[in-house]
């Protein structure tokens, strides 16, 4: 039976929660091993996408990334984590921020599995799309 990323991912938190810094060291050392006797090192990003998912989800915390036309000012943060707060539970949220002039204007907001898509950009082109109907 194959081992999913999340599995792994499960075990390796299961294994180090309340550890201290030493034992998580050691705990982490024999996890790679297991790793490579599984000869799943490979896999490393999706087995640490799923850890991060898995210690996020039960430290309170939440990871999103917002791409948007221009820098956004420190009011459009708050704004923007507090509605995440608000939407997800979460008591913390890590915002990654990205520049991309090939919005126009506007943002895409990515957390969990969602994208909010509120950029000029999608939107000229759905109105583009609804004008050829």
């Amino acid at each position: 039976m194959k081992i999913t990323a999340k599995q792994y991912a499960q075990s390796l938190y299961d294994s180090i929660v309340g550890k201290s810094e030493e034992e998580a060291s050691a705990v982490l050392r024999s996890f790679v091993a297991v790793l490579g006797r599984d000869r799943v090192l490979n896999r490393e990003k999706e087995i640490i996408a799923a850890f991060t998912e898995i210690w996020n989800s039960e430290n309170g915390e939440l990871a999103a990334s917002i791409s948007s036309a221009h820098e956004l000012v420190e009011n459009s943060r708050v704004v923007i984590t507090d509605y995440l707060k608000n939407r997800t539970g979460a008591k913390k949220v890590v915002l990654a921020e990205s520049v991309d002039a090939n919005l126009l204007g506007g943002f895409i907001l990515k957390y969990e599995s969602k994208v909010l898509d509120g950029s000029l950009k999608t939107n000229l082109e759905d109105l583009k799309a609804s004008m050829k109907k």
